[in-house]
């Protein structure tokens, strides 16, 4: 366990994501960072970070990140995340309608020199499109 990783990731959870510091990111991911997540576009390394996070904040001003659980292993850190925020700005081509929206992310990174240098995983992205009603909700 590397708890010195996973505060990284922490930190870098509230500060970029939920309390909208974008121009802090390069105190956690590094110039060269990666990411890969279907159906996603980061954008290239450090700046795709911030134009990330900034459309992010476009669609849902009050976005928050809450860690749901978190494991790290050497270079690794896994963490699963609850999103939510009210839809108050253009997403996905969607007028805002003012719901309070929530969706899962499992998110796998790998740190070096306690930055963040590339980061993979999944957006529940079907959730997203049911509560902005562009999908209807698969019967169960």
């Amino acid at each position: 366990m590397n708890s010195e990783n996973e505060e990284i990731v922490r930190e870098a959870c509230r500060v970029i994501w939920t309390d909208g510091q974008i121009e802090r990111a390069g105190e956690f991911y590094t110039e060269d960072f990666t990411a890969d997540y279907p159906n996603a576009n980061w954008g290239e390394g450090l700046e795709g970070v911030k134009a990330l996070a900034r459309r992010v904040r476009q669609g849902m001003p009050d976005v928050s990140e809450s860690i749901d659980l978190i494991v790290s292993d050497g270079d690794y850190v896994v963490v699963e995340l609850t999103v939510s925020g009210t839809h108050k700005g253009v997403m996905y081509g969607v007028a805002p309608t003012n719901k309070v929206l929530s969706y899962r992310d499992v998110t796998i990174l790998r740190l070096e020199r306690g930055k963040i240098v590339e980061q993979r995983g999944l957006t529940d992205f079907l959730s997203v499109f049911i509560q902005l009603g562009l999908v209807d909700s698969p019967a169960r």
